[in-house]
């Protein structure tokens, strides 16, 4: 049956250090509460993935608060989804440090995205009206068609890929299984932004989501399943290949 109708719009180290003044943050000025601790979350992330707040790393309250011009409520608030999502540490001796992040560390997230999006993908085979995947499809291969690529070319990938992956994630019917990729979609989002502008990456992406619309509209649920599962490992080894090079 289809219900839907439209696309989704390393080791510690042993001496903590104080998280230094990070100076390419301007101040956050956003609306509501909730894109508000993501825009947070997504600052915090984007420098632990570029390695300015190493495992250790003291999350000052105070000190980061007047760094992103935020109050220490929606900080508090990304620090705790920080610390559910295995990125941040907290406790009541040490406070907020950042977690250690390595290749094991990132190829542990990608483990878990393949065992949600995989089964998500599987579940929602079927229930994703034609429409919609015909439309999805056409718009894939008009982006892997296109000639010139450019800044906004790349902008509306990622765009259209994370309307791709909420889609099938509502689609497969749990909401559990649904908030558990929500979870760590953000997650997920910074590390493809900490990457940077990979056209070819991005490429290669759209190719399998396009491998991928192909298997739902068969309404084949295991295709789906390994077609999804591919896509997960093929983005952790570009993700791997960009971030940690030499673990390959």
């Amino acid at each position: 049956m289809n219900v839907t109708g439209s696309l989704a719009t390393s080791t510690p180290m042993k001496r903590m250090v104080e998280s230094s003044l990070i100076a390419n943050f301007a101040p956050v000025a956003l609306e509501t509460r909730r894109a508000l601790r993501h825009e947070v979350v997504r600052r915090l992330l984007l420098e632990i993935f570029r390695g300015n707040l190493p495992a250790g790393t003291r999350l000052i309250t105070q000190k980061l608060s007047k760094q992103l011009g935020v109050s220490a409520t929606p900080l508090r608030e990304a620090l705790v989804e920080l610390e559910s999502i295995g990125m941040v540490e907290i406790s009541h001796n040490r406070g907020a440090v950042a977690a250690a992040f390595g290749p094991a560390e990132l190829r542990g997230i990608y483990q878990l995205r393949r065992v949600l999006e995989t089964e998500a993908a599987r579940c929602a085979c079927g229930r994703i009206n034609r429409e919609v995947l015909i439309a999805s499809l056409e718009e894939m291969r008009e982006y892997a068609g296109r000639r010139s690529k450019s800044a906004a070319w790349l902008q509306s990938v990622m765009a259209a890929d994370a309307r791709f992956h909420a889609t099938i994630a509502v689609a497969c019917d749990s909401p559990r299984l649904a908030r558990e990729i929500d979870r760590y979609a953000l997650l997920i989002q910074t590390i493809s932004e900490a990457i940077g502008n990979k056209f070819r990456s991005k490429e290669d992406g759209i190719r399998e989501h396009i491998a991928i619309l192909e298997a739902l509209l068969t309404e084949d649920s295991d295709r789906c399943a390994t077609a999804m599962a591919q896509h997960i490992e093929a983005t952790a080894n570009r993700a791997m290949g960009v971030m940690f090079p030499e673990s390959r």
